[in-house]
């Protein structure tokens, strides 16, 4: 069965999202809209990885004296810098906190080799630094996933669609305790994939992968849509429904479009027949006007019509209207407080996951590994072939993935540098999965990779970003935090020489 969820995209227009579930939540009106599970491409057999080390892995000198006790995988010996606690405390308040079996500290959850340089950064955060004969440099960041300390956030460059954004300046604006570089983007730099703030979407799902953080604190890694764009209509007080078309990106001739506050302004129109219509947060209609921009706050939106979508707005919507906004998803987007998108897909149930290709531009049919599987019902991620040829198979290049393991109890973040010869030359696609699993990933996926690929720990980029500018610009960044717990002060001892203080 399915239910209508009424929330606030952007806290504006009301959504009905439709979503999958057992009983229907009290709304006016229930949709039966129905995307089926997606389909993509068969997973590969992985190829090996590189045995385990089983011998003493290089450890970086801490940034403070004190260190904290913790158990080292492979007799490495790992000091701590910030550490708060001790590892024995942690465990245990972990163990309080959730009944579920227990996991393993941190450290004992994966294996150096003998030339990895590990740092625990706090208690439940560990990086790895990697440099191979390739050459190939590495950065991997591990996460508990357990600590009710650890938190992520997707970010915009200055909270909306300003344009691009380097994620050093993000993470410290932030207070981030590290970040990496998110979506792909072109032209202005708006993010490519769906994007979800602060639980308000500011770009709808289309056919690519997307890394998204629930209320209950679970990671995801999925599709949200089996299309290549959004399914999604605006419904009228009298219940016409008509296609919208984007949100927050530019609209086509004839098309409805939406704009909430991360456009901060409903773009103008080349085109003489148009209109624009301004939504209050309960999806209430407060103002109409014709080829005029609005300045759109916090809570509102504006609903742009062109050619035949400016004649449907004009005929069925008046102010003072309700109107609503239906998506449709495949997986259900009302719990999901950050969502960033990249793709592929590189890890499903730990086996490497190809995507497959796709016919020049039309993704509709594919032309790998459909010969090869003999199927022809895949669906592929929605990148052209031209940039699938640029970036997959065969192609050493930097890239950024993010993943986590089976139970869920560990994030592993990853960045390879690459395009510098005799430094590092980058990782085929299989190559940086097999990095992922050897970490502990069971599903995992690529992020924006090539010059955009960019770590950063404590606001210090640590890895080296191809472009000859260094860090770039980028669209997005998906951030990591560290809150130590607040310490309570008791109240004072009394001395006798504290005046008035009484025992």
């Amino acid at each position: 069965m399915r239910r209508t969820m009424q929330m606030l995209l952007g806290a504006g227009l009301l959504l009905a999202v439709l979503v999958p579930s057992v009983s229907l939540a009290p709304a006016p009106f229930v949709r039966s809209l129905q995307q089926p599970a997606p389909v993509n491409s068969i997973p590969v057999a992985m190829q090996v990885a590189t045995p385990f080390a089983t011998s003493t892995a290089t450890v970086e000198p801490t940034r403070q004296a004190a260190a904290t006790p913790t158990t080292a995988p492979a007799s490495a010996t790992v000091h701590t810098r910030a550490a708060t606690a001790t590892a024995q405390t942690l465990a245990q308040r972990r163990a309080e906190e959730q009944p579920t079996p227990t996991a393993l500290p941190l450290m004992q959850r994966f294996r150096a080799r003998p030339d990895d340089v590990v740092t625990q950064v706090r208690p439940g955060v560990v990086h790895i630094y990697r440099e191979t004969a390739d050459p190939v440099i590495a950065n991997i960041l591990l996460f508990d996933l357990t600590a009710s300390e650890f938190d992520v956030k997707s970010t915009l460059g200055d909270g909306w669609l300003s344009g691009r954004t380097r994620t050093s300046y993000v993470a410290t604006q932030y207070g981030a305790l590290a970040g990496i570089n998110g979506d792909l983007f072109a032209g202005a730099g708006a993010p490519q994939g769906m994007t979800i703030f602060d639980e308000r979407v500011v770009i709808p799902p289309k056919r690519r992968a997307t890394f998204a953080w629930t209320r209950d604190r679970e990671p995801i890694i999925d599709y949200f849509t089996d299309s290549w764009t959004w399914a999604a209509y605006l419904v009228a007080e009298n219940g016409r429904r008509v296609w919208v078309d984007e949100l927050n990106r530019p609209c086509p001739f004839d098309g409805i479009c939406v704009y909430n506050e991360f456009s901060r302004l409903a773009p103008y129109s080349e085109y003489l027949n148009e209109v624009k219509v301004l939504v209050g947060p309960s999806g209430r209609v407060f103002d109409i006007a014709d080829n005029d921009a609005f300045i759109i706050s916090p809570g509102m939106q504006v609903i742009q019509g062109i050619g035949a979508g400016a004649d449907w707005l004009r005929r069925y919507i008046a102010i003072s209207d309700t109107v609503t906004l239906d998506i449709s998803t495949t997986n259900p987007i009302d719990d999901i407080t950050q969502a960033i998108s990249g793709g592929p897909i590189l890890l499903q149930e730990g086996r490497f996951f190809q995507d497959c290709m796709c016919k020049l531009n039309d993704c509709s049919a594919v032309t790998f590994p459909t010969a090869e599987v003999g199927r022809d019902d895949l669906l592929c991620e929605d990148f052209d072939t031209y940039w699938k040829e640029a970036h997959y198979y065969w192609v050493y290049m930097p890239r950024t993935g993010v993943g986590y393991d089976k139970n869920k109890q560990t994030l592993i973040v990853a960045v390879v540098d690459g395009y510098q010869p005799g430094f590092s030359r980058g990782m085929l696609q299989t190559e940086f999965a097999n990095l992922m699993r050897e970490f502990g990933a069971y599903t995992a996926m690529e992020l924006d990779g090539g010059g955009s690929a960019t770590m950063v720990l404590e606001d210090e980029v640590i890895n080296n970003p191809s472009d000859d500018t260094g860090e770039r610009y980028v669209a997005n960044s998906l951030l990591f935090f560290w809150h130590e717990p607040e310490q309570t002060l008791g109240p004072p001892v009394c001395t006798d020489a504290m005046a008035g203080c009484v025992q």
